[in-house]
């Protein structure tokens, strides 16, 4: 798994990268989108490895726990929910780094693929909804912790106060009998006893982590299917403007058409072209004309006259 021990994905410099494609393409809520989602996932590590931390103060403090024969048919009890719990937290631990992965690689090739295409392969931030079932599957995960723990806490507790009424009532009260004082029902007072400090504190300390993380899953689902609905209104403005644009080009070519025939329509008439004849062929050609109008103009004042008559 291609990831360096302890290195958030914050700092990851391919995941710089893309925050800072994202922006200078005028992406900015898919940029906080990422950003928070990897801070999410960074946060779920952080608090897996403060619980690790716990169990094993918890198993220091169950092996340093003073020998005694009712500690030691204890002890077993108590090592196996600590076992428990630490198992669960190294599952939970290898789910996380398995997301840290995929988020990283779904970056590198978003990051590779926008330098050679440009700000639609930008667009493929949404891939990271792909790690929704893989957050999904730590959620459950976590859920069935909270669980076990609540129950080992129950167990633990009463475990706790059944040491201090059998370490404590009997040789209190024998001491206040002894002082002429009344006997006191010591399993209604809170006593600390080594079990109390040595598992219930640590354990509690764990319940309170994984309580966060799931908020933190949450958080990082729900900022999942943000990042989604981001890119599809981003999608559908590029879109719309595109559309706009090209409304705007061919109305601007229907003006220039339009422009084009007015001057065609409303341009002034100019006379067609004759072939003029000069010269003697022009004169001659004139009084062939000339004789034919008067020998017309004879024949129909002939008509005329005999009609007259």
């Amino acid at each position: 798994m291609d990831i360096e021990a302890g290195k958030t994905l914050t700092n990851e410099e391919v995941i710089r990268e893309l925050l800072e494609l994202l922006k200078k393409n005028a992406m900015k809520e898919q940029a906080n989108d990422v950003f928070e989602i990897c801070s999410y996932v960074d946060g779920l590590e952080k608090k897996i490895d403060s619980m690790t931390e716990e169990l094993t103060n918890m198993q220091n403090q169950i092996k340093e726990m003073q020998e005694d024969t009712l500690v030691n048919n204890a002890k077993k009890a108590l090592s196996e929910a600590q076992e428990r719990l630490n198992t669960r937290c190294e599952q939970i631990k290898l789910q996380v780094l398995e997301v840290k992965a995929q988020v990283k690689s779904t970056a590198k090739s978003i990051v590779d693929e926008a330098k050679a295409k440009g700000r639609a392969a930008l667009y493929r931030v949404s891939e990271f909804l792909g790690i929704k079932k893989r957050l999904l599957d730590i959620r459950e995960n976590v859920r069935g912790a909270i669980k076990t723990t609540d129950k080992d806490i129950a167990k633990k507790a009463l475990l706790a106060k059944g040491f201090r009424e059998a370490g404590q009532t009997a040789a209190a009260n024998a001491f206040r009998t002894f002082a002429d004082k009344p006997e006191v029902d010591y399993s209604k007072k809170e006593q600390k006893h080594p079990i109390t400090k040595a598992v219930l504190a640590p354990m509690k300390a764990v319940k309170k982590m994984l309580v966060l993380m799931e908020l933190h899953l949450d958080a990082s689902i729900d900022k999942l299917d943000n990042l989604a609905m981001d890119v599809r209104m981003d999608k559908k403005k590029n879109k719309d403007d595109m559309k706009h644009d090209e409304q705007m080009e061919a109305n601007r070519k229907e003006a220039a058409s339009e422009r084009v025939e007015a001057e065609i329509v409303y341009a002034p008439v100019v006379a067609e072209t004759h072939e003029y004849q000069y010269n003697a062929d022009a004169f001659e050609a004139r009084g062939v004309d000339e004789v034919k109008q008067e020998a017309a103009h004879k024949e129909v004042s002939k008509v005329r006259e005999d009609k007259a008559r």
